[in-house]
């Protein structure tokens, strides 16, 4: 049994998400967020930005955390996180190898888009309302990457030990 973690990067810029449609695969033609695998030597966060640049061309910042799936099958436990993500630039790359086209989508053109899967739509729609859970940078202090969620948005971990 082993585990496999996916992650994506939900990039907002005027009310527009960002999506690519797939070139090949079992997903050819279908939409979601730039997304990928998180090589066993990295961060998850730097795998968020790493497949962001891989599949657009863009470089970004993780902003904030979306939400997570888990599954479950017979080889393995599945994660996939998908996180908020801010660009300096709209100028889109493509890898043309994986991704057909990538544009920016306002919500109301999902319904006409073939999803890769309504959990991917649904990340988009959580980011294109502007909602984002922040995220805890314990790295310096941890002396490695080091991050946490919270479900009621702190920021900050609880001063009093054993709290």
């Amino acid at each position: 049994m082993g585990f496999d973690v996916g992650v994506a990067a939900a990039v907002v810029r005027d009310n527009h998400v960002l999506l690519v449609q797939e070139a090949r695969g079992p997903y050819e033609g279908r939409w979601g967020l730039p997304k990928g695998y998180v090589d066993p030597d990295e961060s998850i966060e730097h795998a968020v930005l790493r497949e962001l640049k891989e599949e657009t061309g863009l470089n970004g910042v993780v902003e904030g955390f979306i939400g997570f799936r888990s599954t479950k099958t017979s080889e393995n436990v599945g994660l996939f996180l998908c996180y908020s993500v801010t660009v300096q630039s709209d100028t889109l790359h493509i890898q043309e190898e994986e991704i057909q086209q990538a544009k920016f989508v306002s919500k109301e053109m999902f319904s006409q888009l073939e999803w890769i899967s309504p959990t991917l739509r649904s990340f988009a729609e959580v980011a294109v309302s502007g909602q984002k859970l922040p995220i805890v940078d314990l790295s310096e202090e941890s002396q490695r990457p080091y991050h946490v969620v919270f479900s009621d948005a702190r920021t900050s971990l609880s001063k009093e030990v054993g709290a």
